[in-house]
């Protein structure tokens, strides 16, 4: 027959090896759980904290900035740079931006930029640059409301009365239930009379 050990011994040893077990296996599991994690939510330095704050006090033009020197050439930060100059009155930025932007755009509607780009330059007093931008919208989308009306204000604020009556007359006839329709129906009596040959 074969030798055979006491239940009671085998009993205690086993009791033991559990007991160790549901002290060990619990504790192993909670320094694992509670570990720092690499890459995880750890302590925050002083180092990540003082940046974090110089990223939230930073403005949104300064954000852009910072961006962009991140991913240079991106069409959608120079967009947002060139308007965030606009609003700040940096005009030669904003020109310098907005044509960043049309130099990669293969958006469909990319080419209403040049009416932001023909409102900088017209910001600077460079006209007859502000003038071309728009034709370059005419050229490709005849009839254009923003660009006939610009244009428009534009020949009105240099003098030339008749070529702003052109310009609006064509916006009222072509878009005549337009916003922009109805602001040259309004503008149009502030003009000098048209000149008679």
């Amino acid at each position: 027959m074969s030798e055979h050990k006491p239940t009671g011994a085998r009993s205690k040893g086993n009791q033991i090896a559990f007991a160790a077990a549901l002290i060990i296996v619990p504790a192993l599991l909670l320094w694992l759980y509670f570990a720092p994690q690499p890459g995880g939510d750890t302590e925050p330095s002083f180092e990540s904290i003082e940046q974090e704050q110089e990223q939230t006090q930073m403005s949104p033009l300064e954000q852009m900035e910072q961006m962009w020197k991140t991913a240079p050439g991106h069409g959608p930060v120079a967009l947002e740079l060139a308007n965030l100059y606009y609003q700040d009155g940096q005009y030669e930025m904003a020109i310098q931006f907005y044509r960043e932007f049309l130099k990669t755009d293969t958006s469909a509607n990319g080419y209403l930029v040049h009416l932001d780009l023909s409102r900088s330059l017209s910001a600077l007093n460079r006209t007859d640059e502000a003038i071309a931008e728009l034709q370059v919208i005419l050229k490709d989308h005849p009839g254009h409301s923003g660009a006939l009306y610009n244009l428009g204000a534009i020949e009105a604020n240099r003098g030339n009365h008749d070529a702003a009556r052109g310009y609006w007359n064509e916006l009222i006839k072509q878009n005549p239930q337009d916003t922009l329709a109805i602001y040259a129906q309004g503008a149009l009596p502030k003009l000098k009379p048209a000149k008679h040959p």
